[in-house]
């Protein structure tokens, strides 16, 4: 599961016209697989939250036949959160060590890409298209992203990552790990240069639980090095054009950005189209509802979890899907600051609801594993401390 997660993104499966992840295939079968040979658990209590929601999910294609596809794969994302593994600590240390290390093969590319574009003019550091057959790649995704607007470099998307956005998320999802688990600083050294050439500002909202992690585990010598690091960077800016950051930050107030496409325009989106219907309000306009709508804003306007799931199944779904959701992330999850970090980045990231990349990360690290009976793996020092002390 996080190898797909990690290095096929871009591939898909069409089927009735709609282009569908490997990735959501990848998973079911996996869970699939666990579950025959005896290695999950049905959660009681999470179980019936799920059928709930699901149940919930299912009266709304009744009533509205055109959203049956989106319900589908609702039904088919949020199904695993009933499922937990029977197996303890082991796997779960296993994961992350399996994720830090993929994670860092794509940081490391990353790069390479950024470097590389100013020798080789090729496509193929950042895209596949016209490289592969359009029939196995995902569609409407920007996988060859120009810092700016006419501008001749390109953002790095870890050459297998279907974003630079998503590129981001990923490695700031491995900056926390590493600060949890391992804390080895020459790898926050790789994780910050990748981020820098992202030139994403997505991942780092993840980042916001760092001082609050650092502190709680007394890393002191931790925090001087990202504070050094991120003095040379800020030293160095002109040279790593971080201007395009600094203009992306401020875009968040202008119309038609992404940014504001992210975070305020979904909000307006609700207030024009669904405020004021009481029905909708109440039980949604529709599974699938909100990408349609959205076109009809005068600006992009992209569908975050918070918004798509109010939109779509309403206050009444809301009340289903929010309580299922948490306690299937944070109820005797291994770390409480990782599923605090996934946890911001569904709400920030941008069309998490649905996808299948992120849920992975969720199932993975939050939702499939149990946390240990004696301690919490969140609370241990970090790996090397302990292998000195035995």
């Amino acid at each position: 599961m996080i190898f797909a997660s990690v290095f096929i993104q871009r591939f898909a499966v069409y089927a009735g016209g709609t282009s569908v992840s490997l990735i959501l295939f990848v998973n079911l079968g996996a869970i699939g697989v666990l579950s025959i040979r005896q290695q999950t658990s049905v959660h009681p209590f999470r179980a019936a939250l799920v059928f709930l929601f699901i149940a919930y999910v299912s009266l709304c294609v009744i009533f509205d036949a055109t959203g049956w596809t989106s319900a589908v794969f609702v039904i088919a994302t949020y199904v695993p959160f009933a499922f937990v593994l029977r197996s303890g600590d082991a796997l779960f240390m296993d994961c992350l060590r399996a994720y830090r290390s993929m994670v860092l093969v794509c940081a490391i590319l990353g790069i390479m890409q950024f470097l590389l574009q100013f020798v080789i003019s090729n496509s193929l550091l950042f895209t596949f298209k016209d490289h592969l057959p359009a029939a196995l790649l995902m569609k409407n995704f920007n996988t060859f992203q120009p810092l700016t607007y006419g501008s001749p470099l390109h953002k790095s998307n870890g050459f297998f990552m279907i974003e630079a956005s998503t590129f981001s998320q990923y490695v700031a999802v491995a900056v926390i790990i590493e600060l949890l688990f391992f804390q080895v600083k020459w790898r926050f050294a790789v994780y910050g240069a990748a981020l820098l050439f992202s030139y994403s500002g997505t991942g780092l909202i993840a980042l916001v639980l760092t001082p609050g992690i650092l502190i709680s585990r007394r890393s002191y010598s931790t925090v001087v090095a990202l504070a050094l690091f991120a003095s040379l960077v800020l030293a160095t800016s002109q040279l790593w054009h971080l201007d395009v950051m600094e203009q992306r930050a401020a875009e968040i107030n202008s119309t038609g950005s992404s940014g504001y496409g992210r975070f305020i325009a979904p909000a307006e989106l609700i207030a024009r189209y669904q405020l004021p219907r009481a029905h909708d309000l109440l039980f949604g306009v529709g599974p699938g509802s909100i990408r349609p709508y959205g076109l009809l804003m005068p600006y992009e306007t992209n569908d975050p979890a918070w918004a798509k799931v109010l939109f779509e199944y309403g206050l009444v779904g809301c009340l289903l899907f929010w309580p299922m959701f948490i306690v299937a992330l944070f109820h005797n999850s291994p770390s409480a600051w990782l599923s605090m970090a996934l946890m911001i980045g569904f709400l920030t990231f941008g069309g998490e609801f649905l996808d299948p990349e992120f849920q992975t990360l969720l199932l993975v690290f939050c939702v499939l594993p149990k946390r240990a009976t004696s301690s919490r793996l969140s609370m241990r020092p970090p790996m090397r401390i302990r292998q000195r002390t035995a």
